[in-house]
């Protein structure tokens, strides 16, 4: 636990919850224009859970800290490989993915024998998710390959009714873009950027190969993967800045905490308003990119001071173990939850929708806990073992190094 940035973690979990949270609320209750005379309650309770999108930017801005860090990092030591990074990212990516596009397969098919209707989308109107008349549920074997490949909204569609995939497909190619980038553009030793030296001609040449090739997948990728790409990249640029010792300490600061915290809200709050225009996702990406940087400045156990000293140290590790936990299966969280609840509407409510309530409270609630425990099961399953998945392949290849060259 001593070595988590467990601020991020809590941030990371909850970005996932808000996902699900979004798509479990469109999914029961009625929209808020519908309701009459809505209280303070429902008002804040309708805001909070329609901060998906927005939880998606602070996905980007943490991945762009954890990731690109991590590739940043390694070449400043001088650990940087394509094969082991390439091994790191596929292993971490499909050993979540390929069982959530099966399970997809599962509950889709199982949903539309029992009401087509939903994965027809009959129901796009009333949930404003899911699949639309004019693109239903696509179970083609060619759509699965294209998404366990992150080829979805590219060349193919989204899996099944699994609409949050589109955001892996971002994930992927910054994590192949930026190391290409980096690796064509500067070198990086001694915690300090500097131009790349061009004197050795194989140098040069391997640096114009990762030039010439980030260019090539840019082009080919749509405009929207590249426009997220800079809120990936404000993470990445985050902790370049945070190698600095000084930048560190002023991050850490309790002022830049309070300010930048403040500032990442108050764009949560205009960007959930929709007052930011079209640098919305920038600017959130922005202030989160700030606010991120003084979480993992005050990460270390005994950076969270709490006002009661005899409770500090119980109390922190309670919060370090479930943000632990939270952030460990947000993940699965992610791509499994959206294709049981559409079986689970389409199936059972049948478009069917209620009001917010106390005996409606329950059904979320409900519903929210055994989504959360399906996750926690195939996180289980799967998810937890990706480092033992990845160290047996390395193995492997160790003992076997001819097969990377076949």
């Amino acid at each position: 636990m001593k070595h988590r940035l467990v601020h991020l973690d809590c941030l990371r979990g909850l970005a996932a919850l808000l996902v699900c949270l979004e798509h479990l609320r469109a999914f029961l209750f009625v929209p808020f224009a519908q309701l009459k005379s809505p209280n303070l309650l429902e008002r804040a309770f309708y805001f909070v859970t329609g901060l998906g999108h927005q939880a998606v930017m602070i996905f980007f801005v943490l991945s762009g800290f954890l990731v690109g860090g991590s590739v940043i990092s390694a070449r400043q030591t001088g650990r940087w490989s394509w094969p082991g990074y390439a091994l790191r990212r596929l292993s971490r990516l499909w050993m979540v993915l390929i069982p959530a596009l099966l399970l997809t397969l599962f509950w889709d098919q199982l949903g539309r024998h029992q009401f087509a209707a939903g994965y027809h989308g009959d129901f796009r109107a009333l949930y404003n998710s899911g699949p639309a008349p004019g693109a239903p549920a696509d179970l083609h074997p060619s759509t699965f390959l294209g998404n366990a490949f992150f080829l979805q909204t590219i060349s193919v569609n989204c899996f099944g009714t699994n609409g949050p995939l589109w955001s892996l497909a971002n994930e992927f190619w910054y994590y192949l873009l930026f190391p290409l980038v980096l690796g064509g553009i500067v070198s990086v030793s001694s915690f300090k950027f500097q131009v790349s030296s061009l004197r050795s001609p194989l140098s040069a040449l391997r640096r114009l190969a990762c030039i010439a090739l980030a260019l090539i997948v840019m082009v080919l990728l749509p405009g929207a993967i590249l426009w997220g790409g800079l809120v990936w990249l404000l993470g990445a640029g985050v902790f370049a800045l945070m190698q600095n010792g000084r930048a560190r300490s002023w991050a850490a600061h309790p002022l830049w905490i309070f300010g930048s915290g403040l500032l990442a809200l108050g764009l949560l709050a205009a960007s959930r308003m929709g007052r930011l225009g079209g640098a919305n996702d920038l600017l959130l990406g922005l202030g989160f990119a700030g606010l991120v940087a003084g979480l993992a400045a005050r990460s270390e156990l005994s950076g969270f001071k709490f006002p009661l000293s005899a409770f500090r140290f119980p109390l922190f590790q309670w919060y370090a173990r479930l943000s632990a936990a939270a952030s460990e299966f947000s993940y699965t969280l992610y791509l499994v939850h959206f294709p049981l609840l559409a079986f689970f509407f389409f199936a059972v409510f049948q478009g069917r929708q209620v009001a917010p309530g106390l005996g409606s409270a329950f059904w979320f609630a409900g519903i929210l806990a055994v989504v959360l425990l399906y996750a926690a099961i195939i996180y289980w399953c799967f998810e937890r073992n990706t480092d033992r998945c990845r160290k047996w392949l390395e193995q492997a290849i160790r003992q076997n190094p001819e097969k990377l060259t076949r």
